[in-house]
């Protein structure tokens, strides 16, 4: 359980990044404002898309205990 939250945080801080960064150069290579918050929203989205959808397929869900009989 601890990693499997802890792969979903650290996802979603990356996509942060990214989106980030895609804002910034957007902006930078001369678009609009609103074209530059499309460009890192659409980032963070498809980054976080992507991870999580990683995450859940390498991470096995918890089992929980086992029953007794």
């Amino acid at each position: 359980m601890n990693s499997r939250v802890t792969a979903i945080v650290i996802t979603l801080l990356v996509a942060v990044i990214a989106g980030l960064g895609a804002g910034i150069v957007t902006a930078q290579l001369g678009a609009t404002s609103l074209g530059a918050v499309s460009a890192g929203g659409a980032t963070f989205l498809a980054v976080a898309t992507l991870g999580i959808a990683i995450a859940a397929l390498l991470i096995p869900p918890n089992q929980g205990p086992p029953a007794s009989p």
